[in-house]
């Protein structure tokens, strides 16, 4: 298998393995979500932009870890009053 192939089949198998809504050991709704999953901050794609972390959601039946991500900034707001 030559690099490239390597390649995007890694990339790959890591974007299936982000796309798995929980595990056997997420705990149900009722229980209160875990404690937050260790994640790995990479340096930000371009300057300024603000790490988001991640954290449990309830999709109604579970709790579904929601990774870490980059965003950028909001524009700021301008008071239309002055």
């Amino acid at each position: 298998m030559n690099r490239t192939a390597r390649l995007l089949s890694l990339l790959l198998s890591s974007f299936l393995a982000a796309c798995v809504a929980g595990t056997p050991e997420t705990p149900a709704r009722g229980q209160g979500a875990p404690p937050p999953l260790p994640e790995v901050k990479t340096a930000p794609p371009a300057p300024g932009m603000l790490w988001i972390p991640g954290a449990w959601h309830d999709d109604g039946v579970q709790y579904v870890w929601i990774p870490g991500r980059w965003e950028s900034p909001r524009p700021a707001t301008q008071n239309p009053d002055g």
